[in-house]
């Protein structure tokens, strides 16, 4: 028979937990408990951290890239409607097409950046 070391009950060698005071009996129960507990920590950092990141305006400087660059395709194609000559309904047209061929070029270096960071097994 043996004791438990908070608050002295005699326990079983089966227990994990004493009955009276709850405390952890066994060294591999005690194990687990600090390794979830190390997890939940890392987790809230991970968290904080992206926290701050939203807070400190980076992603801001993302959503101003993609404005700039809306704004030079425009200007672009129109540059392009009045050199060129052509209709200005064509305008319309060839900004859509411009704006498409960016977002596809930031999808797949959004793609590219995300494989690299979390690369397949």
């Amino acid at each position: 028979m043996s004791y438990c070391p908070k608050c002295g009950n005699e326990v079983t060698e089966q227990m994990k937990y004493c009955p009276r005071c709850g405390a952890v009996l066994k060294a591999e129960a005690v194990a687990r408990k600090e390794a979830y507990e190390k997890h939940e920590k890392q987790e809230k950092q991970e968290k904080e951290e992206k926290g701050e990141k939203h807070e400190k305006g980076e992603t801001g400087r993302f959503w101003a890239l993609i404005g700039g660059l809306i704004l030079v395709v425009l200007g672009a194609t129109s540059l392009i409607t009045i050199v060129f000559r052509l209709p200005s309904e064509w305008r319309g047209a060839f900004f859509l097409v411009a704006v498409g061929v960016l977002f596809i070029i930031f999808a797949i270096y959004g793609a590219a950046r995300a494989s690299k960071r979390h690369p397949r097994p």
